[in-house]
């Protein structure tokens, strides 16, 4: 179907769900609407950011796949200001309202993609390369030339690294039994793994019971615990958008170890000011809100954008859609598991249940320290490679690895650029000269 044609598809199933939702007259109409709805947007989830990775620089990845990821967190900002606000109507438009505010970024989505060219990477795939050709040409820069060279050796680049990855070609068994030379498996994993760690981070825990925390364990009226929720999120919002000057300065594994240790400590604190509220209700009441507040600015610069950012840039061309599918899968998953345990672990166990989320934090350290290389200012072509059997990485990354952590782009990974491209182009140059040799044969 192509990345647009994707996406498309999927803001049709959310407008068709979303109609269905807002104009509900009986329960199962409401639940048939939710479903639909669900599976418009794991298309559009798994989709948007991978649409977003193939399209654009290396360099500029980071950036302009926080965009993407961001306009999640600002919704979710006006849906809790927009939560507050219905709280006051009392007929049906409490909830219809919000629910038939759904079509609106449908709408947008619809309206704007027959403006952008599609995926440049998923055409070589297709083998449509004047159409791939003509993609990177708009999206490399401005008033650039189909033969321009930065265009020309992008192209070629994208072709040899597919080519190769062709030539490699095994069956899904053979994937999952990791006997294919790309590492296909083990970065599905690292993408899925992204997306649990996010979860298990307890963000959550706390996005769909924030208000019931307030009320419940910190003891606030409900009127206050709405307000804050929107507060909160507006400043997860804010925090979430500095990610942008961060994230290809800092690089996703610097912001994935500080964002966990960050919220640890917010976890931490929230359940040692639970735990003595009962000597100082209102004081330690501030420091627990204080620390919730900091958990969710520290989660916004980091984990909030990072896994989804990482799953899109990580897997190979061919894997692309299926490694971005099962890590958004893994994401909708396990955020449904945190919120099925998160009612029961706050009202049986109290405080302790904050520390369970700062140890899975802290657990989750050594992981990425080990196990995910950096992938900011490095072309997707450039991770096929380090993930190729003959590149000499292992699995487990040493502490001398320093190319592997670094945020600048390696020179292995220059180099490889370097031989992709001079290979490409000499099977260009043959192929131009066999066509050649046939029509003099010919006359």
């Amino acid at each position: 179907m192509g990345r647009k044609n994707t996406l498309r598809a999927g803001a049709l199933w959310s407008t068709i769900g979303a109609i269905l939702q807002f104009s509900a007259t009986t329960f199962p109409q409401f639940i048939i609407g939710r479903v639909i709805n669900g599976l418009g947007n794991g298309l559009i989830s798994s989709t948007c950011g991978m649409y977003q990775a193939e399209s654009c620089r290396g360099p500029r990845r980071g950036k302009l796949s926080v965009i993407v990821v961001l306009h999640n967190v600002v919704f979710y900002c006006l849906a809790s200001w927009l939560t507050l606000g219905c709280s006051y109507i009392d007929n049906s438009a409490q909830w219809r309202l919000p629910l038939a505010l759904q079509l609106v970024p449908c709408m947008v989505l619809c309206s704007i993609l027959p403006l952008l060219p599609e995926s440049p990477r998923w055409l070589v795939m297709k083998d449509r390369r004047e159409d791939a050709q003509e993609a990177l040409r708009r999206y490399l820069g401005k008033d650039l030339r189909e033969d321009d060279p930065v265009v020309i050796n992008e192209l070629l680049s994208i072709e040899e690294a597919y080519n190769i990855e062709k030539q490699s070609q095994i069956s899904f068994k053979e994937v999952i039994l990791c006997r294919d030379r790309s590492g296909h498996l083990k970065r599905l994993l690292l993408g899925c793994g992204g997306q649990f760690m996010q979860q298990f981070g307890g963000i959550n825990a706390l996005n769909y019971y924030f208000p019931i925390i307030l009320t419940e364990n910190i003891g606030l009226t409900e009127f206050m615990a709405r307000v804050l929720t929107g507060c909160n999120a507006t400043s997860y919002m804010i925090s979430s958008g500095l990610c942008f000057w961060m994230i290809e300065r800092f690089g996703r594994r610097s912001l994935m170890l500080s964002g966990l240790g960050l919220q640890c400590l917010a976890y931490v604190m929230v359940a040692l000011a639970i735990g003595l509220q009962t000597q100082a209700p209102f004081e330690w009441g501030a420091v627990a809100i204080t620390f919730l507040f900091f958990y969710y600015a520290a989660f916004g610069c980091t984990w909030g954008m990072v896994p989804w950012v990482y799953q899109a840039e990580i897997n190979s061309l061919a894997m692309r859609t299926t490694g971005s599918a099962a890590a958004t899968a893994t994401n909708w998953l396990f955020g449904f598991v945190c919120t099925q345990f998160t009612p029961t672990g706050i009202r049986n166990i109290g405080y302790r249940f904050y520390i369970i989320f700062a140890a899975f934090n802290l657990l989750f350290v050594p992981i990425v320290y080990f196990l995910y290389p950096e992938t900011s200012n490095r072309t997707l072509e450039d991770i096929d490679e380090y993930f190729d059997a003959d590149s000499g990485h292992t699995t487990i990354i040493p502490f001398g690895d320093k190319a592997t952590k670094s945020t600048a782009r390696p020179q292995e990974a220059i180099d490889a650029e370097i031989r992709r491209v001079t290979v490409a182009d000499k099977r260009a140059e043959a192929n131009k000269t066999s066509v050649a040799h046939v029509e003099e044969v010919e006359d």
